[in-house]
């Protein structure tokens, strides 16, 4: 047992992780040349996952806490953070792995630094890949690996883990506890909002299960409808997508008939004048989104050159940027996007029913 606060506290939601609470473990105790401590906060698992977290907490080299919450993201890393014994708080998800045994230590060297240069809050995360079952090269999971590196919010998400003071998580408002996930696209808005982003000199991975599973274009067609509910502040949808995701096969893929379906419902059954205002704020973030087309061409290009996602050259993105975006985020172009979204939002109801 540690007598003196650690450098760092590691706060870990769970809900029914106990497969990968193994692994989770094995690459923390890899870690050298910082002191932490690891809080597990459980949200009702109903696998075991309690279990398995004594038995590994029992046998670690770091000290283990475990907290019960009620169910829920936000509300469990934000009880998580209370428990915390470190200044200095990373939240991470139960299939994070780190690639370099002294990513902690690094992490921790690099915020530091960073606070020493600037009085604005400062929020950290690493650099992310995926780990797969298919060790072939994919332009789709090298787009997102890419795109996370990229210093704006809406590119910034919990699987790359989160780091920051615990006076700026404080000052920043926490987790947002009113919606059962999505907390982490909340706070990186109010930290680019308020403060700033700092990419580590360091690696995290995430497990592509659910991808893989669901299956990659299925989940992030459910992606683009859920960020675009956030961005319009649609939270009728946010609320009930819990109940919209059970729509699995028995191969756990997932369904998009029933998703669409299910949306289509939400959307009809409010009056025109909401329904107008909808696809109005819908062409907006849609056209606002643009620039990911510009930055494909750039991934594209370095991904057939065998470049990493470090070595992405934004020359694309910064032409958009330069010039294009105002044209981009005009009238005229939302009023365009808006009946291309009508378009593609039709034409995916009907692929989808047959």
């Amino acid at each position: 047992m540690l007598t003196t606060p650690p450098d760092i506290s590691l706060i870990v939601p769970l809900l029914n992780e106990a497969s990968e609470l193994p692994g989770l473990f094995a690459s923390l105790a890899a870690q050298t040349g910082a002191v932490y401590e690891v809080i597990l906060c459980d949200g009702g698992s109903i696998d075991g996952s309690q279990q398995v977290c004594r038995e590994l907490g029992d046998r670690a080299a770091f000290p283990v806490h475990t907290v019960n919450t009620p169910r829920g993201r936000g509300r469990q890393m934000n009880a998580g953070a209370a428990a915390a014994r470190s200044d200095l708080l990373l939240f991470l998800h139960a299939d994070s792995r780190f690639s370099a045994t002294d990513a902690l230590r690094i992490a921790v060297a690099a915020y530091r630094n960073r606070l020493r240069e600037t009085t604005k809050p400062v929020a950290a995360r690493f650099r992310l890949r995926f780990r797969r079952q298919e060790h072939q090269p994919s332009l789709a999971y090298y787009f997102n690996e890419s795109k996370a590196r990229l210093n704006r919010a809406d590119c910034i998400r919990g699987d790359q883990g989160y780091l920051l003071g615990r006076v700026d998580f404080e000052q920043l408002g926490r987790f947002d506890e009113s919606w059962p996930y999505l907390e982490d696209i909340r706070l990186a808005a109010m930290v680019a909002e308020r403060g700033e982003w700092l990419l580590l000199p360091t690696d995290i991975s995430t497990s592509a299960r659910r991808f893989e599973q669901e299956g990659f274009y299925e989940r992030q067609v459910a992606n683009v409808i859920i960020v675009n509910a956030v961005a319009i502040g649609w939270d009728e949808l946010l609320r009930a997508m819990p109940d919209l995701y059970r729509n699995s096969g028995a191969d756990g893929r997932l369904l998009l008939l029933p998703l669409l379906n299910n949306v289509r419902g939400l959307i009809d059954g409010h009056d025109s004048t909401w329904r107008q205002s909808f696809w109005r704020g819908t062409g907006r973030h849609v056209a606002s989104n643009a620039w990911q087309l510009f930055f494909w061409l750039d991934v594209h290009r370095a991904y057939c050159t065998g470049k990493g996602p470090d070595q992405v050259e934004p020359r694309w993105l910064e032409l958009y940027e330069r010039r294009l975006k105002s044209r981009f985020e005009s009238r005229p172009a939302a009023l365009l996007a808006e009946l291309l979204t009508r378009i593609w939002f039709r034409w995916m109801l009907r692929r989808s029913r047959r």
